[in-house]
Formats: C-alpha cells, sequence, structure tokens
C-alpha cells in the first residue's frame, strides 16, 4: 500500500508547524475578528467552537488520516478507494493551483506595503489617514473601474509575485525535508511579530473601545443563521481542508505516527491564533475611533480593506515607531501567507502530480511555480482585484472547496467507509475517537458544507449577478467549475506511473 520512497517529516514537530503554517494564513488576520465583532462576539466564539468540533477537526482528521492510510496525495487517496473516484482527488488539486495563483499577488500586496510602510509612504497624521483608501486603490493596485478593463500589470506587484514565486519554488523543491523546518522558522517569528503587534495595539489610546466591541456578547444572534455560516464559512476556508494538500502532509507522517493529536493541535492552534489576532485588530481599531472621532462600523471591514486601508490608517495616526509597526504587521502578514501558499504550491499541486506521473519533484515544482506566475500576472494588472481575489475566488474557494469537500466526506464516509478511517487512526494514536466521528464525516461535515454553500453562494448568485458585476463576468464562476470538473475526469482516467524523487 504505501511506496518504500515516500518521503516523511523529519520529526513531529515539522509536521505540527506545516500543517499549522497551512492553515493559518491572511483570513485570520482579517477575516476572523471581523466576523467576531459582527456576529455577536462570544455567540461567534460560541458557534465557531462548536463548528470547529463537528466539522473542522473531523475534516482534519479525514484528510490526513487517508494521506497518511494509502501514502498518497488526493488523487492516489481517491484512486486507491477505486478508480472511478479518482477524480474527486483532483478536483481540489485545481482548486489549491488555481487559489494560489491569485493568493500571491496578494502576498505581493504584502510585500508592496512592508517596503511602504518603512517610509510610512501613504502619509503621517490625519492627512495620511484620510489618504490610505486612495494609496490602496490608486497608487498600490491602480485600479480601473471593472472587470472589463484589465489595463496592464503593476509594475511592483509584478515584481513582488515573481519573488514571491522565487521563494515558494526554493522551499518547495526538495519536499517536505525543507518544508518542515522553515514552518516551524516562518510560524514561530509570525507569532512573536503578532504578540508585538498585540502589546502595542493594547497600549494605545481606545484601545479598551475596541475590545468591548471585538467581544460583547449579543446572544440573540446564535438565532441567526447568519452566525453559523458566518463561522461554518470561516472553519472551511481557514483549515486549508478541501484544497488537497493535508492528503500529501498527512501522507509523509511516518508509519507510527500520531493523526489525531495533529489534528487537534492544528485545528485549536489555528483557532487560537485567529482569536489572537482580533486583540491586535480591534485594540487598533479602538484606537482609530478615538483618534478620528468616528463609529465602529467605519473603521472594521470584512474585506481586505481590513489589512491594507484600517491598519496603514493606525499607522499614519500612532504617537511613535509609525514605520517599525507598520513593518511589523506587514511583514507578519507576509510570513503567515508563505506558509498557505509553499502550502498550496506543494501538498496541494506538486505531490498530486509527481505520485500520478512519476516525475522529477524539482522539475514539477519549477514548472507548476512558472505557470503560477504566468496565470498571477492577470491579477496584477490594473483590473486583477476583480478577476483574482474577488471572481475567481468565488468559485474557487468558496464553490470549489465546499463541494468538493462534502462529496470527499460522503465518499471516505460512506464507501471507504469512515469506521475503518477511525480504527486506522485510533491504532497508532495517543488517545482514541469515537463513533461520533463516523456521524460527522457521513451526515454532519457534508450538510455544513452545503448549508454554507447554498446559504451563502447559491441563494446569492443563481437569480443575481455575483458581486453586481456584469451577468458574462459573473459566468466565469460557473465556467471555472465545469471546466475543472472535466479536467479532473480527464486527470483521473490517465495511466497512473511509478512515482520517483
Amino acid at each position: 500500500m504505501a511506496e518504500l520512497t515516500r518521503e516523511s517529516w523529519g520529526k513531529r514537530s515539522y509536521f505540527i508547524f506545516a500543517a499549522l503554517g497551512s492553515a493559518v494564513g491572511l483570513g485570520n488576520l482579517w477575516r476572523f475578528p471581523y466576523l467576531c465583532y459582527a456576529n455577536g462576539g462570544g455567540a461567534f466564539l460560541v458557534a465557531y467552537v462548536i463548528g470547529l468540533f463537528v466539522i473542522g477537526i473531523p475534516w482534519l482528521l479525514l484528510e490526513f488520516g487517508m494521506g497518511k492510510y494509502f501514502a498518497s496525495s488526493a488523487p492516489g487517496v481517491f484512486g486507491g478507494i477505486g478508480k472511478k473516484w479518482e477524480w474527486l482527488g483532483w478536483w481540489p488539486v485545481w482548486v489549491a493551483f488555481l487559489i494560489n495563483t491569485y493568493y500571491t499577488v496578494v502576498m505581493a500586496w504584502t510585500l508592496r506595503y512592508a517596503v511602504a510602510a518603512a517610509t510610512v509612504e501613504w502619509g503621517m497624521g490625519k492627512a495620511g489617514a484620510e489618504g490610505a483608501g486612495d494609496f490602496f486603490f490608486g497608487t498600490v493596485l491602480q485600479l480601473s473601474g471593472g472587470p472589463d478593463e484589465i489595463g496592464a500589470p503593476v509594475p511592483a506587484l509584478l515584481i513582488g509575485l515573481a519573488i514571491i514565486w522565487v521563494v515558494v519554488f526554493l522551499v518547495v523543491h526538495k519536499g517536505a525535508k525543507v518544508i518542515g523546518p522553515v514552518s516551524q522558522v516562518v510560524m514561530i517569528v509570525a507569532w512573536v511579530f503578532l504578540a508585538i503587534l498585540v502589546v502595542r495595539g493594547i497600549t494605545l489610546p481606545g484601545a479598551a473601545q475596541g475590545l468591548n466591541n471585538y467581544l460583547e456578547t449579543d446572544w440573540s444572534k446564535l438565532a441567526s443563521p447568519d452566525v453559523w455560516f458566518g463561522a461554518f464559512s470561516q472553519i472551511a476556508f481557514s483549515l486549508s481542508v478541501g484544497m488537497a494538500g493535508m492528503y500529501a502532509y498527512g501522507s509523509f507522517i511516518k508509519k507510527q505516527g500520531d493523526v489525531n493529536n495533529s489534528a487537534f493541535i492544528t485545528g485549536f492552534g489555528d483557532a487560537a491564533t485567529s482569536f489572537f489576532a482580533g486583540f491586535a485588530v480591534f485594540s487598533t481599531v479602538g484606537f482609530i475611533m478615538q483618534a478620528l472621532s468616528i463609529p465602529v462600523g467605519e473603521v472594521a471591514t470584512r474585506s481586505v480593506g481590513l489589512a491594507f486601508i484600517t491598519w496603514p490608517v493606525a499607522v499614519s495616526m500612532m504617537p511613535g515607531a509609525n514605520a517599525f509597526f507598520g513593518v511589523v504587521f506587514f511583514t507578519c502578514l507576509f510570513l503567515v501567507g508563505l506558509s498557505s501558499a509553499y502550502f498550496l504550491a506543494y501538498g496541494g499541486t506538486i505531490a498530486p502530480l509527481v505520485d500520478k506521473f512519476g516525475w522529477s519533484r524539482t522539475k514539477t515544482a519549477a514548472g507548476v511555480c512558472i505557470v503560477g506566475f504566468l496565470i498571477g500576472i492577470l491579477f496584477t494588472t490594473n483590473g486583477g482585484l476583480y478577476w483574482g481575489p474577488d471572481i475567481l475566488d468565488r468559485a474557487v474557494s468558496f464553490y470549489g472547496l465546499l463541494i468538493t469537500g462534502a462529496l470527499a466526506c460522503l465518499v471516505v464516509g460512506w464507501v471507504f467507509p469512515a469506521s475503518r478511517l477511525r480504527e486506522y487512526v485510533n491504532s497508532t494514536s495517543e488517545f482514541h475517537i469515537g463513533p461520533w466521528f463516523d456521524v460527522m464525516v457521513k451526515v454532519v461535515v457534508p450538510a455544513g458544507l452545503l448549508f454554507v454553500a447554498v446559504y451563502g453562494g447559491f441563494m446569492q448568485d443563481i437569480p443575481e449577478s455575483y458581486g453586481g458585476y456584469p451577468r458574462w463576468a459573473s459566468n466565469v464562476i460557473w465556467a471555472t467549475l465545469l471546466v475543472t470538473l472535466i479536467l479532473s475526469f480527464v486527470l483521473g482516467a490517465m495511466k497512473t506511473r511509478g512515482r520517483r524523487d
């Protein structure tokens, strides 16, 4: 079943840090804090913890465990269940690859801002605060009027994108033996930087007001489906499941390695990082509220604006060390993004191709990085924000992830089945999971993911064009899903070759 030459993590801590690095990403710093504030504070945390137990951790257990069982990445896992299911392992590979084509562009934004923060390029004081939005949309993105105005690549973003793909290649071209130790360093440094930001944030004037907005509990919110949609969607998008890579990372676990404990550590570590990041974000929001005498609703935002507009506003208004804290924030953002980017590249894309076709790891890594960079050029253009982090993200990071995740859980739960997987992971784990796991995988996780897809997606996007875009642009979402599904069937039908390093 397992190949003798299968690479493995040098030590268990490398796997834990790699898994945490893949889970902790840009959304931990800008999406989770806002969702908590907007959905009743403590009430959202209750919904989130429930979702972590009934969706997040069972899903992680499934992907880690199945990867370890078959000693293979996602296509090999589902091909192992039955050749007719291999396509289901390729669909999330396309999800991972396409996400990375624009995710790396967002990381290029962080590099651009890290450089800009060194001189507080957007300006100091109230003038800088008022100009932060124009700096992001006008100077950095040079944003056009809509998706039909693509324009030309922005040079600074193009250079940043090239740098990021070179770094990704250097991390992944030798596989797990480099990814593990790099992840350990990257995550420790990122957490240190995040701690610096928290300490600075809570010592700013007005911080307490911001934290009250972050954590103030409205229990009535639990009756709203919006809270459960927010909690379940954040879990689905934050843990990096449904993107093929966790199967590959699980396949690198040594024969006697622990799956159960690792899944719980990853799930709770990701949640703790998100919660901790909220203190940095909303203490800063409180500072801005007091400094500019504006309400929280005009400061807090769920989109990229929280990182690329709100934080620069705070840096402009800080009483001292403005440039230092600006550089720390955007470097932290870059680091957590990097660990997710090379996870998507290697676990999500390169490992499946190497496993399937027996290609050289280094040459495959080079090919994936070059193609990813070339596609990403589109998203560095004046219209790139519309096409990458918006339209394509809706197709793959929303629908693609949720649909493939639900289907994968149904196939593993009912066909493999879940009880067999449970017995396998329990055989080498420090503590055992019970029959509750079977119910989660067979019923609860698929139902939760489909709820998110229907409530937050199909109910909006089918009757109306997504995001107010022209219908032709919105239809790219459905075309992307259809094309990647067809390509997944094609790859699944192709002959498998032996893997070589």
